[in-house]
């Protein structure tokens, strides 16, 4: 039988198709998986070279297990990743390991992700050499060139990470991933563990970095303000997946979906006079092992309808380049076909389940219609006992 062949190409720079990313935190007794942790469910966008994509979301959205598995860090569940062109979900590691140096990723705990035993220039130095960027005899200065671009002084080349504080241990890993001369960067959350003078710092050099060097970077983080003003599209996570995605100018002035506008309205504004209008979300955080039936963010919303808690909203085109997943933008065909889905999926799930109970039933009563007088005769005396 001849394999098939996927025969979709992406004109995209780096574009995620489907992708998730799910956890076995459950087996059954003979060890198979019974329960998944679905850290990042069924996320798509296309980024073009040169931007940058900032994405948000609560603590626990999947943010940073989605940055690892592009990365493949995380093996792929399902889904594909598109990088610039190539399919490189789908390649062997030996084949994925030739295209690592083209995309790099800064870690959020500068520290916890450097060797305590290697010094800065071993640290900066030691992937590039790995992958023959650099001879033994350019080694030095190729580092000291890469430390001088990230704003580190040429004598740090011998120290260790602990004597540095945590804004010049985040230059160290932001000169790490460039010493590769990566063309995609993730950052994950690179400035929320520094105070906000060095945030601004780290911030403005990363804009730098990417003008110059021509880089397109996937910006993690919490703080919306450093969001926009870092990015060129926004992307918003909840409970592993995307529920609105859009150019930043979309997303800040025309927000569609209910708990982006709830993240919107925690940022504080800067004069008195000004009252934001808080959206309070009620209830925590449903789990991603167990998520709510229909839409995931149905149990805090105001605008929770009779759909929501039936059928799983679409991920679409609401407006020009403007992406969000809720039951809002529905025409009345779309919501009637997406009940009779969820209807179906139900009845078909229903159906499954009676059908592996009434298997075990069946499967217990040959069990005891094929017992032998001795097995039967043993049953009769455990009854007397009892």
């Amino acid at each position: 039988m001849a394999e098939k062949v996927d025969e979709y190409v992406s004109d995209a720079f780096l574009e995620v198709k489907n992708l998730c990313k799910y956890f076995v935190v459950g087996k059954s007794f003979f060890g198979r998986p019974n329960a998944w942790l679905k850290a990042v469910d069924n996320v798509s966008f296309k980024i073009e070279k040169g931007k940058t994509l900032g994405i948000v979301g609560e603590s626990g959205c999947g943010k940073t297990t989605m940055g690892r598995t592009i990365l493949r860090l995380y093996d792929v569940t399902s889904g594909d990743v598109y990088f610039k062109g190539e399919k490189v979900s789908a390649l062997s590691n030996r084949e994925f390991d030739k295209r690592r140096p083209n995309m790099q990723m800064i870690f959020q705990d500068p520290y916890a992700s450097l060797s305590p035993r290697l010094t800065v220039g071993e640290i900066i130095g030691e992937a590039a050499r790995q992958h023959k960027l650099v001879d033994k005899k350019g080694f030095y200065d190729y580092v000291i060139d890469i430390m001088k671009t990230c704003g580190l002084q040429p004598h740090y080349f011998e120290r260790y990470p602990h004597e540095f504080s945590g804004g010049q241990r985040q230059r160290i890993c932001i000169a790490r991933a460039l010493a590769l001369k990566p063309e995609l960067v993730i950052c994950d959350e690179p400035v929320s563990a520094l105070d906000v003078s060095i945030q601004a710092q780290i911030i403005n050099m990363l804009i730098d970095l990417k003008k110059t060097l021509g880089l397109t970077y996937i910006f993690i983080s919490h703080d919306l303000s450093v969001v926009k003003h870092i990015s060129d599209e926004v992307g918003v996570m909840y409970l592993g997946s995307m529920v609105e995605y859009g150019k930043k100018e979309d997303i800040f002035t025309d927000t569609l979906h209910p708990y982006t506008r709830a993240l919107f309205s925690a940022v504080p504004v800067p004069n008195v006079h000004v009252k934001m209008n808080r959206v309070i979300l009620k209830g925590d955080i449903p789990s991603p092992v167990n998520p709510p039936k229909g839409c995931k963010f149905h149990t805090r919303c105001e605008q929770c309808m009779d759909i929501c808690t039936k059928a799983r909203p679409v991920y679409k085109e609401v407006k020009s380049g403007h992406f969000c997943a809720c039951h809002l933008y529905n025409t009345e065909e779309e919501s009637a076909e997406l009940l009779r889905l969820a209807e179906e999926e139900e009845a078909a799930r229903a159906a499954a389940e009676e059908k592996k109970i009434s298997t075990k039933i069946k499967k217990k009563f040959t069990e005891i219609i094929n017992r032998g007088p001795e097995e039967k005769k043993t049953d009769e005396v455990e009854n007397k006992e009892e």
